[in-house]
């Protein structure tokens, strides 16, 4: 494919992406946009920290992010000046640092507003029926698609942020405006995650066909990911109104 195919199909593919991601951003936004009480809001912090600990977006490491990225961090370690490159090392070193953060600016936040210590090992507990749909479809994706799977899950990781994006902005209360620093400070990171996981898919996807197919497992992962979304946030959105985002009736989000 040349230059102008590739763009093409690039830019084909982002318009999918913000449809989805605009979807997020309404799921969250429906729910903060009145007063919830505080066993509402425990519900979608016990599991955006499970996530950040165990989420399978960045790796299919069954132990979860972080002890995939320590890992992995331990693999090119073996091969560092030989097969794997200076920059390449301190990117994943980066992002176990950035992940782990998350990781604890939001365990912070759940401690305080349940007044408990985090049950590391009770974790796995906050995990919901969609979110493992979830991983189930990723999982579907990497060992029925390899690499070209993998860049399709990596092109959705973190929903541009959408998520981060509405949480940012959020005032009224004290708890509400840490809720928001949080996000404000996730939101750069996750960001610039989806940005280099897009540009993968261009190395994947050689043909067309190859870029249809990363175009419909686009699609099962984000209309899971709403699913997801929207079972955190204790339905605020119908299912009907999932299946017009799905069906494109929804204004892109907007991003740089």
């Amino acid at each position: 494919m040349d230059q102008p195919e590739i763009q093409r199909e690039s830019e084909e593919l982002a318009e999918l992406g913000k449809r989805y991601w605009a979807g997020e951003a309404e799921i969250v936004s429906a729910f903060f946009q009145r007063p919830r009480s505080k066993e509402e809001h425990l519900l979608w912090l016990r599991l955006q920290v499970y996530k950040e600990m165990y989420g399978s977006g960045l790796l299919a490491n069954p132990g979860g992010i972080i002890l995939g990225l320590v890992e992995r961090l331990r693999e090119q370690h073996a091969r560092l000046e030989s097969q794997v490159g200076r920059e390449e090392f301190l990117r994943t070193a980066l992002v176990l640092h950035q992940e782990f953060s998350h990781y604890a600016m939001f365990a912070d936040l759940l401690e305080e507003l349940s007044g408990e210590k985090i049950d590391f090992q009770g974790l796995p507990k906050y995990q919901t029926l969609e979110d493992r749909k979830l991983q189930q479809v990723r999982s579907h994706c990497r060992e029925t698609a390899g690499d070209l799977g993998e860049a399709a899950i990596d092109f959705t990781e973190g929903g541009r942020s959408a998520i981060f994006l509405v949480g940012m902005k959020l005032t009224g209360d004290p708890f509400l405006e840490k809720v928001a620093g949080v996000c404000a400070q996730v939101y750069t990171d996750e960001l610039e995650h989806q940005e280099h996981g897009a540009g993968e898919v261009p190395e994947a996807a050689k043909t067309p066909e190859d870029w249809q197919r990363v175009r419909d497992m686009v699609s099962a992962i984000c209309q899971q990911r709403l699913r997801m979304r929207n079972e955190m946030f204790g339905f605020p959105v119908s299912e009907e109104r999932l299946q017009e985002i799905a069906e494109g009736k929804i204004e892109p989000l907007p991003v740089a």
